[in-house]
């Protein structure tokens, strides 16, 4: 008695309630009767039903197949909920976890067919800056963060520039990342009130002769395959920026998700969402 209205079409979603509609936006509703009904209903585990997989002379020719990472918050109006933070190519792109399943579905339904399609969606998602720009310039610059784009040259006035044009406060953090990299290789996360020595750290390079020396007088010292990186770790960032080949990085606004509980941490979450591009 505490149901008032069973799971619904929205008339008022993308699909226009289109019983047919396979993915849609804010294409449910429900209404329930009291907090303890609403606490239900959002705790409830609803599983959505996976397309089968397809024999593999049956598989679907895809144009292309890749992934988008997002961040939700769900503290913030609903415009600014959603932030786009990664496009890649799901050929390349690390599926590891509880993202495994995304590649094995793909791979199960889908074919890559080599062609000039492919190569140009390939050379947009690899690049952060051409992704950012064709993003706002198709009218969704509310879904992805503040970008900024700089020469891959040290000064002691970059941080300030960088701080005035997202309009970032001193407890603010903003994110650096090299244009053609992925997996996470150069995204480095710094506070405000520390990105002047980051900047200098990535963008300066060390006297190489001496600094090749050090390292190979320690290799000897210890074991030959002991590099003494963790993976991740700033030092590992560090060679990825000093090998990058670029003339340019991106500084952008640091977004969040909501918090989730797992294993009794917090932790901040990021989806991967997989997609797949088929000829019309």
């Amino acid at each position: 008695n505490l149901l008032l209205l069973r799971e619904t079409r929205c008339p008022f979603s993308s699909s226009a309630g289109d019983a047919h509609s396979q993915f849609s936006d804010n294409c449910w509703i429900i209404a329930v009767r009291g907090p303890d009904a609403l606490g239900f209903v959002l705790q409830h585990d609803i599983e959505i039903p996976c397309p089968s997989p397809l024999p593999e002379d049956q598989r679907l020719p895809a144009v292309f197949w890749g992934i988008l990472d997002l961040k939700y918050d769900s503290s913030k109006p609903v415009l600014e909920r959603v932030r786009v933070l990664e496009t890649g190519d799901g050929r390349i792109s690390k599926f590891s976890g509880d993202g495994a399943a995304i590649q094995d579905l793909m791979r199960a339904r889908y074919v890559s067919k080599e062609g000039s399609l492919l190569r140009k969606f390939h050379l947009i998602s690899a690049d952060k800056k051409l992704t950012h720009d064709l993003i706002e310039l198709a009218g969704y610059n509310h879904i992805v963060p503040g970008q900024a784009c700089y020469p891959r040259q040290y000064d002691s006035h970059l941080a300030e520039r960088i701080a005035s044009d997202l309009e970032l406060e001193e407890d603010d953090k903003v994110v650096l990342k090299l244009c053609n990299r992925s997996r996470a290789a150069g995204v480095i996360v710094s506070p405000v009130d520390e990105l002047d020595e980051v900047l200098e750290e990535l963008l300066v390079l060390p006297k190489m002769d001496a600094w090749l020396e050090d390292k190979l007088k320690k290799l000897k010292e210890v074991h030959p395959g002991d590099f003494g990186l963790t993976w991740g770790c700033f030092e590992e960032q560090k060679r990825h920026w000093w090998a990058n080949e670029s003339p340019c990085f991106v500084a952008e606004r640091w977004c969040i998700s909501t918090p989730l509980l797992k294993a009794g941490k917090f932790y901040d979450g990021t989806m991967r969402v997989g997609f797949v591009i088929l000829h019309k």
